[in-house]
């Protein structure tokens, strides 16, 4: 979903925009399907935009222009974005994981962006214990793997496209993090 000709500085503006989408469970009690759900409807409404971007850009060409092309560019773009956040939260849920942005204890603009950077890659337990953000990580790579099995055939670059955007798609979670710290 963010790929090509200038998206990322789009993607993050809607993203930071729509940082409740990639929200943690937490700060306000919300049940996870009760988050989910919104998700979805934060989700649906960034696939749509984006597919508005890609409508713009014709990409990809196989799927044509007007409406129909609009369509299979939303139903790609909704769809990567459900698997992801899915996958995110599901695993999230069954391996006991928070979803919330925990902020930084330090001090120092710099320790503070080092924060929120590590905590693209890393979940901060109840315990104050550091682990490896599974749950984002695969969600990540699920979602756009998914999303370019569907996508007409772009040769042997459908992988690194996968790659790309499923890196992405975190960097865009670190800008979100980066979002909480600083402004929320």
């Amino acid at each position: 979903m963010w790929k090509r000709t200038g998206s990322f500085a789009v993607a993050a503006i809607v993203m930071a925009s729509a940082a409740q989408a990639q929200s943690r469970v937490g700060s306000d009690s919300a049940t996870r399907l009760t988050r989910f759900g919104r998700d979805m409807v934060y989700g649906t409404a960034e696939g749509l935009a984006f597919a508005g971007i890609d409508q713009l850009s014709d990409s990809p060409a196989q799927w044509g222009k007007g409406w129909s092309g609009y369509g299979k560019r939303a139903a790609s773009n909704v769809g990567e974005f459900v698997i992801q956040e899915g996958v995110t939260e599901g695993l999230a849920a069954a391996m006991n994981r928070p979803l919330d942005y925990a902020h930084c204890e330090c001090h120092g603009t710099g320790a503070r962006i080092g924060w929120a950077i590590s905590q693209g890659f890393s979940d901060v337990l109840p315990n104050k214990k550091r682990m490896v953000a599974v749950p984002r990580i695969v969600g990540a790579f699920a979602g756009s793997f998914a999303q370019a099995s569907w996508r007409p055939d772009t040769g042997p670059d459908k992988v690194r496209v996968a790659l790309v955007n499923g890196a992405t798609s975190m960097v865009i979670g670190v800008g979100i993090n980066l979002w909480h710290e600083f402004v929320r």
